[in-house]
């Protein structure tokens, strides 16, 4: 009985190397990149605002804002904030930089902690301001311009640590930060203010 446990362990070895010999080969001559996602915006037609304009949203709650007296718009931006993040921050193509006073306050400091760790010439990248009204849902903050989403992908994984506990325990309480999609293409910080 010895004999024939030695020979099966023997054949699942050979198997096992032969697996790991095809998984090398597989890393090594043909290895797996991401698909590049199409950072297209999608423009809206008056087919969807007439579909909008149809919906009725009930209000479930006294508490709850209703959909009808929300006003998404945000005053047009200037200032030694904005030009800062302007001139400091690469965003994706779409993005629309209206953000409250409040939200380029923090945003600033956290290009700030960016740059503390990845050198003062590295620029992060917006990949979601107040322009994601058919990504977010009918109450995220990105509609009021006091959320944005800052990409990680393609960061070294403790420098990312490091900024995202930097950003978690430095900025006051008016501010949250979250480390969303992780490990994803499309990980990334999203940062919003509370007024």
């Amino acid at each position: 009985m010895g004999c024939l446990g030695n020979l099966i362990k023997i054949f699942l070895g050979l198997i096992m190397i032969l697996i790991m010999l095809v998984v090398g080969y597989k890393l090594i001559f043909d290895p797996y990149t991401p698909e590049e996602k199409n950072y297209n915006t999608t423009t809206r037609t008056e087919e969807t605002y007439q579909k909008a304009d149809e919906r009725t949203y009930k209000q479930t709650d006294d508490t709850e804002p209703s959909i009808d007296n929300v006003n998404y718009d945000v005053p047009l931006q200037t200032g030694s904030n904005h030009d800062y993040i302007m001139e400091n921050t690469f965003q994706k193509p779409g993005v629309v930089m209206e953000l409250t006073p409040q939200l380029e306050s923090g945003l600033v400091y956290a290009i700030k902690v960016f740059k503390s760790q990845f050198g003062p010439d590295f620029s992060p990248t917006i990949i979601s301001a107040h322009d994601s009204y058919h990504i977010h849902d009918k109450w995220s903050r990105h509609r009021y311009g006091q959320a944005v989403d800052i990409s990680l992908a393609d960061l070294p994984l403790n420098q990312r640590r490091r900024v995202v506990r930097i950003l978690e325990g430095t900025l006051p309480k008016d501010y949250k930060v979250r480390w969303e999609s992780q490990y994803t293409q499309n990980e990334h910080i999203h940062l919003q203010s509370n007024r």
